[in-house]
């Protein structure tokens, strides 16, 4: 049998483990609909960026370390926040997607 583990992280949790900042993008479906995602994460204090693939490896060794994710698991898979949603006339970034799963099975 096999069990699989899911963990939500906030978008924050990430960013402290990683030391770097979400970047996301925004991309237009059609006129009143908006998609916005996680393109990369920028390092803190520099204008390096890692990929999310870099950045979520990191956060599973850490999670690893922790005690959360048992020692012999090797494979994990990981959503990025994305969504689509209707524009508004008062669109701003601060209705950014907040969660971040990843998911490995035991």
């Amino acid at each position: 049998m096999n069990i699989t583990t899911i963990i939500e992280l906030e978008n924050q949790e990430v960013e402290n483990i990683t030391g770097a900042k979400l970047v996301f993008t925004q991309e237009q479906i059609d006129e009143n609909i908006v998609e916005t995602c996680v393109e990369c994460l920028q390092l803190e204090n520099s204008d390096d960026k890692i990929s999310t693939e870099e950045a979520m490896q990191k956060v599973f060794e850490q999670l690893q370390q922790n005690g959360v994710i048992p020692a012999n698991v090797e494979d994990f898979s990981y959503e990025m926040p994305s969504c689509e949603r209707l524009k508004r006339k008062t669109d701003n970034e601060t209705d950014l997607p907040q969660k971040v799963i990843l998911s490995f099975m035991s």
